[in-house]
């Protein structure tokens, strides 16, 4: 458990709203592609505390913002980024038109905003966290990844501390641990984490069950559920003590704690 710059002060009245791939929505339609400069600005237009996406990388090491391996679902491509170059990457046009950006422009586009990056590649453990720490942002970035040896393995190779969230094992292990309340285990467990992002309910296992909150939400680690996009269930979880909700619906989530 340690405590960083990048939450701070939790607010009391409502959930910290963490824009999953940006906001592609206005009303009901949908204007902009996911993990776009686009979708990022409508996020934080709407009211978005943080920016959500994931790192891929390039053939010649430049880290984008992009959250699958390859083209498949949003162009019926199965070219994978980590095949193309740069320029080629430049070149593709996402479904509504939208571009792929890297990660230094998100940066620099956006200087005050705070970001949740998902590492998805080796690759995205060096060159990724390069630009973060090139780019003095730091204080404004979250790393996690399903991997905790990605994790573990992109957190040494920045230069500063940055925030982070548990990998999927260590997500487990904290769960069966707080059921267990074996609690010094728990805390050792949690040492270095500022956050554990999860699903509800995610291989049988209820990540909202009121055995597993009533011993995490002491001991300083916030919760952040995803993917959540129904308001109602953004105020249950609040109600059950959610630091966080990641959504694709800023806009919703803004309008149900308004």
């Amino acid at each position: 458990m340690k405590t960083t710059g990048y939450l701070g002060n939790h607010p009391e009245s409502r959930p910290r709203i963490f824009a999953h791939r940006g906001l592609t929505f206005s009303g009901n339609t949908e204007v902009a592609d996911e993990n776009t400069l686009k979708a990022f600005e409508l996020a934080l237009a709407a009211g978005a505390d943080y920016l959500e996406s994931d790192i891929q990388v390039t053939s010649d090491q430049v880290p984008v913002l992009f959250h699958d391996r390859d083209l498949k679902r949003l162009l019926g491509r199965k070219t994978k980024i980590s095949e193309l170059s740069w320029a080629e990457v430049q070149s593709i046009r996402l479904p509504l038109q939208g571009q792929i950006p890297t990660l230094k422009r998100a940066l620099e586009l956006f200087p005050q905003a705070k970001f949740n990056l998902d590492i998805k590649t080796p690759q995205a453990e060096t060159v990724g966290i390069k630009t973060i720490s090139e780019l003095g942002a730091s204080d404004r970035v979250l790393v996690s990844s399903f991997s905790e040896r990605s994790r573990k393995r992109a957190l040494a190779n920045s230069s500063t501390s940055l925030a982070t969230s548990a990998g999927s094992s260590k997500v487990l292990a904290s769960y069966l641990l707080a059921r267990a309340k074996s609690i010094r285990n728990l805390q050792n467990q949690l040492i270095g984490i500022d956050a554990l992002q999860i699903p509800t309910e995610r291989y049988g296992i209820d990540f909202t069950h009121p055995k597993f909150l009533e011993q995490i939400l002491p001991l300083g680690v916030e919760i952040h559920y995803w993917t959540i996009n129904d308001p109602i269930q953004m105020q249950e979880l609040f109600g059950l003590g959610a630091h966080g909700i990641v959504t694709d619906r800023t806009d919703l989530a803004i309008k149900a704690f308004s």
